[in-house]
């Protein structure tokens, strides 16, 4: 049988850098990590790329007790506004969201 096309790697949101990301979608953290990493994979054989996981719980912009799922690591909201159609090929709702450690 054919290879299959290797999947991107994870990325992770560089220690103490601010900056604006999308959210891809949120796993509850009782669901496990392996949920929300599963979810990554699967947005990255969706062609999206520089998609990683977040611990709500260690960044004061987001709710905790979640896993996110994000693409992207951003200057600005509108850089980031500006990648949302491609991601909402793949995730429907997502959304541009400041992330502050």
């Amino acid at each position: 049988p054919p290879a299959r096309p290797a999947v991107p790697r994870a990325i992770t949101w560089p220690p103490d850098r601010r900056g604006w990301t999308i959210v891809l979608l949120s796993v509850p953290q009782k669901d496990g990590r392996a949920a929300a990493v599963g979810r990554a994979v699967e947005a990255r054989r969706g062609g999206l790329r520089r998609v990683g996981v977040l611990n709500s719980s260690r960044y004061a912009s987001l709710h905790p007790g979640y896993f996110v799922v994000f693409q992207g690591i951003f200057d600005s909201e509108a850089e980031a506004t500006g990648a949302l159609q491609r991601a909402r090929a793949v995730f429907r709702l997502a959304y541009a969201r400041e992330i502050v450690p």
